[in-house]
């Protein structure tokens, strides 16, 4: 085999920790190659063969063909082990000069421009070396991996390096770049990393198959994203809550298609979601066929590009006796803020045969209060996972965990599917003595606003408010705002340093000095610090929000001096014909003792 080194580097890391990124890399490739959706398994065997001779088999072999000859979804163990003629023996003992080849069914995220393709992994833990071949099924489409074989390599004097199988197309491969500046720095940073004591460690798509999510994922995307990108009314990025929601959908389309097979009917499930926001996961899977109802305290924009049979409804959830929804299936909390750790309980409630989806976001607890966490060497969020657990648990479910793939960094789920075989009266018992506790304790904490439990909810429960305010300080009063930049302008110029402008004529200009931004609060009136900490990041949101005046980053606030940077507002990041009108006045220029220390030409706003 002619392999050439593509890039190599020394690491230190030991052969424990190569072989620990090789197994993220081959179990969890979507998260460095962002074409895939999904891979599926199909082999992971040792063999008896020498790693030249099964190398040459695999990258000879046309997979293209399989697409013409078998039906895609139906390639498994006994073909594959077929085409590379070799014996469906393993092992018995473990034996580190075999050989392992692991072989995944590799789906992209859009399959109209890419291949699904089989990844072969061939591993030799005696040499510390993997050779990775990727085949595409249609060659017409793009392909997922490297058109070419690579080989990742511990070196035994501390070098890791990644080497490229030479053939006549090599040197012109784009994804020779991929795996110098994508995947060979993930392989080191996997590495280095240490796993963080108690962090939750899931696989992702637990409970669904893989390759079904991967296909009903795009067909939704096809159907769906398009137009409602296109009209998409609100403030909130459209890729990133149309993609999330269309997953979700996805998922839960294929855990009730699961349901009932397991239950052996037809019935579609009727949902509940609680807190639905947009409404556009209701929309989807009322319109896949899903009774259901979405209720949430304030009406959004989007709500009227809906057909107007879709079931959305304004209403303000305050858990009680009336809160219980007996004819429902299922349950939905789909970042339902503080209604997230009462989903379980009103899902109980409702009936014995009541389950429920829950996708946990911000931190709340039973009395509509922030979550506080209990444990400093852990995250909030994987502590927060671990409470609403319990309260699932307290109100008699047999509590399933899963990790979604949405575009995200909260995509942990739990989901209410079966209950325990317990009396119900014991369980009620139960959930009275975790909302009581819960009581007992906002009692202590707040002695002249006591929370209260009648008929076994909390009375006082605090639900959002049905208007939204906007906490980015654009609200302020702008007399009020300009008040703030001068006073945190004028200390800046106390005492700051000066420069020299080259620009004619020839003159010294004050700089300013760099300040902590608790320095610079404690410049500023009391009464309007009081009514900037009601807004969300306060001074500093304020400050970043005139970037054109400011520079904030590690806590230090300072100028940004014009023409020495590249400021350009944000509305303005698209390229302009030159040259561009400038509308918005030159802060330096008008308030600056100096004024303004470039020309106008060459200055990004107006003089």
């Amino acid at each position: 085999m002619e392999f050439k080194t593509l890039i190599r580097r020394e690491t230190g890391a030991s052969s424990s920790q190569f072989w620990k990124a090789i197994d993220i890399w081959c179990h969890n490739p979507q998260v460095v190659n962002r074409r895939l959706l999904a891979c599926v398994e199909i082999l992971n065997i040792e063999i008896y063969c020498d790693i030249f001779d099964i190398f040459q088999r695999i990258n000879t072999l046309e997979c293209s063909l399989i697409s013409t000859k078998h039906n895609l979804d139906h390639i498994g163990k006994e073909m594959l082990l077929d085409m590379i003629h070799i014996s469906d023996k393993a092992s018995d003992t473990s034996n580190e000069n075999n050989i392992c080849l692991h072989v995944t069914k590799q789906l992209p995220r859009i399959p109209y421009v890419f291949s699904p393709g089989i990844e072969f992994s061939i591993l030799e833990k005696q040499k510390n070396c993997v050779i990775n071949i990727h085949k595409s099924f249609f060659m017409e489409k793009r392909s997922l991996g490297p058109r070419m074989a690579y080989m990742i390599q511990q070196e035994k004097d501390g070098y890791t390096s990644v080497n490229v199988y030479q053939s006549k197309n090599t040197e012109h491969d784009p994804s020779m770049e991929w795996l110098e500046k994508k995947l060979f720095p993930s392989m080191l940073k996997w590495m280095i990393s240490e796993s963080k004591p108690n962090s939750l460690r899931l696989s992702s798509l637990s409970l669904v198959s893989t390759e079904k999510y991967a296909k009903l994922y795009c067909e939704l995307k096809e159907k769906y994203s398009a137009k409602l990108i296109k009209n998409w009314p609100e403030n909130t990025d459209p890729m990133k809550f149309v993609y999330e929601d269309i997953a979700i959908a996805a998922y839960l389309l294929l855990l009730w298609e699961k349901e009932r097979l397991e239950k052996g009917t037809k019935n579609l499930q009727s949902f509940l979601d609680l807190g639905c926001g947009n409404g556009l996961l209701v929309y989807i899977l009322f319109s896949e066929g899903h009774p259901g109802l979405g209720i949430d305290l304030r009406r959004r924009k989007i709500w009227d590009l809906y057909p107007p049979e879709i079931p959305l409804q304004v209403s303000t959830i305050i858990p009680s006796s009336a809160t219980v929804y007996p004819g429902v299936d299922w349950i939905i909390g789909n970042h339902s803020d503080e209604l997230t750790p009462w989903i379980p309980v009103i899902a109980a409630r409702s009936s014995t045969d009541c389950r429920f989806f829950l996708l946990p976001c911000c931190s709340y607890e039973l009395d509509g209060t922030k979550y506080q966490r209990y444990c400093a060497s852990r995250s909030q969020y994987s502590e927060y996972i671990d409470y609403v657990r319990s309260v699932c648990n307290e109100c008699g479910f047999k509590t399933h965990i899963d990790k979604l793939r949405i575009p995200s960094t909260k995509r942990i789920c739990l989901i209410g599917w079966e209950r325990t075989c317990e009396d119900v009266d014991i369980r009620e018992n139960r959930i009275q003595k975790l909302i009581s506790a819960k009581t007992t304790f906002t009692r202590q904490k707040n002695q002249t606003n006591e929370a209260h439990c009648t008929d076994g909810w909390i009375c006082d429960f605090k639900p959002r408010d049905t208007v939204e305010k906007v906490r980015n300080c654009t609200q302020l009063d702008k007399t009020l705002i300009a008040d703030i930049v001068n006073i945190v302008a004028n200390q800046l110029l106390h005492e700051g340093c000066t420069i020299s402008v080259e620009e004619p004529p020839r003159k010294i200009w004050n700089a300013g000095r760099c300040l902590e931004l608790r320095q610079v609060a404690e410049s500023i009136p009391r009464e309007i610090m009081i009514r900037l900490r009601k807004e969300c990041g306060g001074l500093q949101t304020l400050l970043k929000n005139h970037r054109h005046v400011f520079r904030v980053a590690q806590g230090k606030v300072e100028f940004r001096i014009p023409g020495r940077e590249g400021v350009v507002e944000k509305s303005r990041k698209k390229e302009y014909p030159s040259p561009r009108t400038k509308v918005k006045p030159c802060w330096f220029y008008v308030n600056h003792p100096n004024g303004c220390p470039t020309t106008e030409t060459k200055c990004n706003f107006k003089h």
